[in-house]
């Protein structure tokens, strides 16, 4: 019976799976901006390619605070696809996929079932299309990063050798080098590394100690100071926006419920220490980013990844362990399932549905993306630099980016500057501020 469930769940995981995937898959091709980074990370590309600076000065009204090797791996591959905005939605969503099997290999490893190991990783694809879908199929390379980090993750977790300990801790630090907000998993890392040999996890912070000077020498002779002054950003911080976005923790959560009742009974073994340091490194990560201002969903994606691991090694211990409330007998391990795919099927956003069965939801988006491109035409002929109020439209209009609305407000609040200044700066170099139609925004029904 218990074999009948998990084959069930599994196949209506890898439903969801490919639901939800599909969706963001078809997006991909759609023009309308998901997310303001887009067409951000697009111009940081298409600096670099033209050989512009990718680092600007510290006083410029543009910005990137982001590691440089995303922007080096987009470009390319840029020659492949239509623009950058393109490119960088490919390589998220397989990074995606990657991060699953990645799961799936780390599951393996802490000696879960093949079964068990699948629908955790499966879970995590249908989470991350299902309810992270505005960063699933973006350009923004925080998934990138975090698909080399799992990699590096997964060889730490194999690692049998000196030598194999080396290429998982490079592995993490490349994937540094695409983003820098990637912290529980190489924290973690040491942390079970100190658990098992203490002398090995000292050489390895050195290692790691000495290669990130010698990459920070690296960064300071081609960038200059300009690369730690951008990366360096001045950020509002505010101690109650983590309890603002709290909320967010609910696609995670109701499995983590049934994880901390899983860990107080089972026998000590790799699965529960590995999901311990996890959950705890992802979860402290993820509150103090969210202390920054601008710091989205993406602070979670570690805590994500964390969670379907839990979810695999649980599947099968909780299965038919049948716990007492006064006179309910409850099945914990069929009431995980139950759970879990009805948190899928209940969260009300509906477009994958809607694009498969509603050719009206079709016809909608066909007419959201003519009203886009005609407003590309308009402010293509508008001659001068040029600030969109979505960021897209002015990209592929073939606009070059000169305001970062985001980072002038930081100035603005953090002192650094004042609204005058900066609006005297902007009249200087001309630049126009163009409103555009809201139907060039991506928004679900």
């Amino acid at each position: 019976m218990f074999r009948q469930r998990l084959s069930v769940s599994l196949g209506l995981m890898v439903a969801f799976a490919a639901l939800f995937s599909g969706f963001v898959v078809w997006r991909i091709g759609v023009p309308l901006q998901i997310d303001v980074n887009e067409a951000w990370n697009a111009w940081q590309v298409d600096r670099l390619r033209s050989g512009s600076s990718l680092y600007p000065d510290a006083q410029a009204l543009v910005i990137n605070n982001y590691p440089p090797l995303s922007f080096h791996i987009i470009a390319l591959v840029r020659p492949l696809f239509e623009n950058a905005v393109t490119a960088g939605r490919v390589i998220s969503v397989l990074s995606v996929f990657t991060i699953g099997l990645m799961l799936y290999l780390s599951a393996r490893t802490l000696a879960v079932t093949q079964s068990a190991a699948s629908l955790g990783a499966f879970w995590y694809i249908a989470t991350m299309t299902r309810f992270f879908s505005e960063y699933t199929g973006m350009n923004d390379p925080n998934l990138l990063a975090l698909a080399v980090m799992c990699s590096g993750f997964v060889a730490f977790l194999r690692a049998t050798s000196r030598e194999r300990l080396y290429l998982a801790f490079s592995l993490m630090l490349v994937a540094g080098l695409i983003k820098h907000n990637v912290m529980a998993l190489p924290l973690s890392a040491f942390f079970l590394l100190w658990l098992k040999d203490r002398r090995r996890a000292v050489e390895m912070a050195l290692f790691c100690c000495i290669v990130i000077g010698l990459i920070t020498a690296l960064l300071f002779e081609l960038y200059g100071t300009a690369f730690f002054q951008q990366l360096m950003m001045a950020r509002e911080i505010s101690l109650l926006r983590p309890l603002q976005r709290i909320g967010r923790l609910q696609f995670v959560v109701p499995i983590l419920v049934f994880w901390v009742i899983w860990l107080r009974s089972a026998p000590e073994n790799p699965a529960k220490r590995v999901t311990l340091t996890l959950i705890i490194a992802s979860l402290t990560v993820n509150e103090l980013a969210l202390t920054g201002a601008g710091v989205a969903n993406n602070a979670q994606f570690e805590l994500v990844f964390a969670t379907g691991l839990c979810l695999a090694a649980i599947l099968e211990g909780l299965q038919g362990r049948i716990v007492q409330f006064r006179s309910i007998r409850l099945d914990l391990g069929l009431a995980l399932l139950v759970v879990m795919v009805a948190r899928f099927i209940l969260w009300p956003a509906f477009d994958p549905y809607l694009l498969a069965l509603s050719p009206t939801y079709r016809a909608n988006v066909a007419d959201k993306v003519a009203i886009m491109q005609s407003e590309i035409e308009r402010v293509r002929a508008i001659s001068g630099p040029v600030n969109c109020t979505i960021r897209s439209v002015c990209y592929l209009a073939g606009k070059e980016f000169v305001f970062d609305d985001f980072a002038m407000s930081q100035r603005i609040k953090t002192g650094q500057t004042t609204a005058e200044a900066i609006r005297i700066e902007a009249e200087r170099q001309g630049i126009q501020f163009i409103s555009i139609r809201e139907e060039a925004r991506w928004h679900s029904p």
